[in-house]
């Protein structure tokens, strides 16, 4: 049987990992689970260099092992080391809280663990519940709940065809709160949402969460159809990447003139 293996940012504890594992299980799927101890927000691709590993027992899982590091580092131990086969495909999520346009794309850590598996070569799909500031009530856990039942549906229909999918590394899903009025297929908006504040005091900042609980707020504009957008109107969106793409749009071949001649006796 293929496997999957399953983390999240948010810690082994976490209600969206424990409700994703259970949905992945009771669809026959095996799932072993590799992630942090505890919460490792805001960690994108990040590596230790070395880790402490303990194994721990996990409702729905075939094995599972907390780490003392981050997202990336539990995608490539359980990849590299912990699991008995290499896993078909990563699941990281569910995370508590959006990671939607470019700001959260390079700054998760729920997508900087299905990074590190295109990397190496494993498929992946990252899955956030947009909440803002945690989990308030009965109506968050179930909003939650279908957002891991939905999730664990895709994986199901992706697990035997995602390789087919020769220019899809990631994909990249965000839930709205409560239940969505669908799912969207939808591109990165290119939005800068950090906000800096002041703290405790004066000489504090705060660079990463959130002052409100208004996701039209915290998010501020997107481009019409993106993943910003879709989310704020109720859908869940749906993010198709391709990470190996980068080493081509990151050599602006139309550039390379002006370039060179920006540069002209340093080449």
């Amino acid at each position: 049987m293929q496997s999957l293996l399953a983390t999240n940012d948010d810690g082994i504890d976490s209600a969206g990992l424990r409700y994703l594992v259970e949905e992945l299980a009771s669809r026959g799927l095996e799932v072993y689970v590799v992630a942090p101890a505890s919460q490792v927000s805001g960690a994108s691709k990040s590596n230790s260099f070395t880790v402490k590993v303990e194994k721990r027992k996990l409702e729905g899982a075939r094995g599972a092992w907390a780490i003392d590091g981050r997202p990336a580092d539990a995608v490539a131990i359980g990849i590299k080391a912990l699991l008995p086969s290499r896993p078909v495909m990563v699941i990281s999520g569910i995370n508590i809280g959006p990671n939607m346009g470019l700001v959260d794309f390079f700054t998760s850590g729920t997508i900087g663990a299905a990074i590190e598996a295109s990397l190496l070569g494993v498929k992946a799909v990252a899955s956030s519940y947009a909440v803002l500031r945690g989990l308030r009530d009965e109506k968050d856990l179930r909003g939650l709940r279908t957002a891991s039942m939905i999730t664990a549906d895709i994986v199901a229909r992706l697990v035997d065809v995602i390789y087919e999918l020769t220019d899809v590394d990631i994909i990249n899903l965000n839930f709205p709160r409560g239940e969505p009025r669908g799912i969207t297929i939808a591109p990165i908006a290119n939005i800068a949402n950090i906000e800096i504040y002041n703290g405790e005091d004066k000489n504090t900042y705060h660079v990463l969460g959130w002052r409100t609980d208004d996701l039209s707020v915290a998010y501020s504009g997107g481009e019409e159809g993106s993943d910003v957008d879709v989310v704020k109107r109720g859908y869940a969106s749906l993010t198709p990447i391709c990470i190996r793409c980068l080493s081509v749009a990151t050599y602006p071949a139309s550039s390379l003139s002006k370039l060179k001649e920006a540069l002209a006796g340093l080449l």
